[in-house]
């Protein structure tokens, strides 16, 4: 159960690549639906500083790990529905004098009306054309819960457009043409101010420049169970990731 919460940033992919096939370089999408704020280009690569935590409710610590993030984009390829898709692969290292160690490979499907991104089997809809603020859309609505209840953390999200065309500063490198995503925000109680009650605390948000791909990334999840009456341990459980772009070609 505890693994199930382990930064999505964090743990390998688990086989995602054995669901498509028909593999095939060289192919590029051709529409122009939004596309430059997450380009498919073969040896597109962003580099993120990341720093993600860990609520560690069975010890009741909270512990903090600093890690380097390559993102790479690697193939092209048809899915199982003959759609044009890409491979993306990620390796990571804790210091930038260290060798890059593979990490995980994600998958992109851009369509004319949305791109999806799969994440250790994941399917999400990160973005919806055409981009305008206030746009809103369900970019969990590939994500199905009934066989694995702790997917349900993904339910209820509602993406929405923010920021289109402004600048961003992500605390390394500042962006002039950006889009904010943000997709969730809900909090219940805080374990600081009433620490005999459930809290809980779900936050993401991501932000794509023009030319350039993802550049930010926050998510935020935890668990608090009481433990007076509350059948816990009086601690949280749960993670945190913040990814930030510092190089990209």
């Amino acid at each position: 159960m505890k693994k199930r919460l382990l930064p999505a940033l964090v743990i390998m992919a688990l086989g995602i690549v054995s669901l498509y096939s028909c593999t095939k370089k060289n192919e590029t999408f051709t529409g122009d639906y939004g596309r430059n704020y997450f380009p498919l280009t073969f040896g597109k690569t962003i580099t993120y500083d990341v720093d993600s935590t860990l609520w560690d409710d069975f010890f009741c610590v909270k512990s903090i790990h600093h890690y380097q993030m390559r993102w790479t984009v690697v193939d092209s390829f048809r899915d199982n529905e003959f759609r044009l898709s890409y491979r993306i692969e990620s390796q990571i290292r804790k210091t930038d004098t260290l060798p890059w160690e593979n990490h995980r490979v994600m998958l992109v499907t851009p369509t004319p009306t949305t791109l999806e991104f799969v994440e250790e089997n994941l399917r999400f809809i990160k973005l919806t054309f055409p981009i305008q603020n206030g746009n809103t859309w369900d970019g969990n609505a590939k994500i199905s819960y009934v066989l694995d209840e702790d997917l349900r953390r993904f339910d209820g999200w509602h993406y929405y457009y923010d920021k289109y065309a402004a600048p961003y500063n992500n605390g390394f490198i500042n962006f002039e043409n950006t889009v904010t995503v943000n997709e969730v925000n809900d909090t219940v109680n805080n374990p600081e101010i009433d620490p005999y009650s459930f809290a809980s605390k779900t936050f993401s948000k991501e932000v794509y420049a023009q030319g350039v791909g993802m550049i930010y990334r926050e998510m935020i999840y935890w668990t608090y169970q009481p433990s007076a009456g509350g059948g816990g341990t009086g601690c949280r459980k749960g993670y945190g990731v913040v990814m930030r772009a510092i190089d990209h070609n």
